[in-house]
């Protein structure tokens, strides 16, 4: 189930490519779902560019995410602004959790320099994870969520998530999460 639910983060653009993509013990339980959707609502944007950069050459030039990439760019990147202080605070706590002294690092760090390189680790991460056969389901999952306003988008991912982490807690334990 666990692989499922990866996909369907993958189909939402990767946009929780630092949780959903990483070893089941690389996602804190102790991480608000919301503060996700936060992190997320950040994300997309950078992780649409990582899409594109990854899958342009392997999608039709005359498909949906390619023919729609400014369109979708501009809807995601709406937004991002608000969403920065707690997408901050997830980062800071997953680096933490699971990046060690990188946590240090980017609390050493103000919002304008810290930012940029938020944008570039998400946008690589996601351009590494996303597997080359991957593309065109990622395109048909991007359509469908389009009409959707981002915040939706990132709510369902921070949903994911909560999922994720729950099925990760039964499959450590063997015993159903309530």
């Amino acid at each position: 189930m666990m692989r499922l639910t990866k996909s369907a983060l993958a189909t939402a653009l990767g946009t929780a490519a630092l949780f959903a993509n990483s070893p089941a013990t690389a996602q804190p339980a102790d991480i608000d779902p919301q503060m996700v959707s936060a992190a997320a609502r950040y994300a997309l944007p950078v992780a649409f560019d990582g899409f594109v950069e990854r899958c342009s050459a392997r999608l039709d030039p005359a498909g949906y995410a390619l023919t729609n990439r400014n369109a979708i760019r501009a809807k995601f990147a709406d937004g991002v602004d608000e969403a920065w202080p707690e997408a901050r605070q997830v980062l800071m706590q997953f680096g933490a959790e699971e990046a060690g002294d990188m946590g240090a690092v980017f609390e050493m760090l103000d919002d304008a320099e810290l930012r940029p390189f938020v944008d570039g680790l998400i946008e690589g991460l996601v351009a590494q994870e996303i597997k080359p056969d991957d593309c065109g389901m990622i395109e048909r999952g991007l359509e469908i969520v389009d009409p959707l306003p981002a915040d939706n988008v990132a709510e369902m991912v921070g949903f994911l998530f909560e999922i994720g982490v729950a099925e990760d807690a039964q499959d450590a334990d063997g015993m159903p999460v309530q």
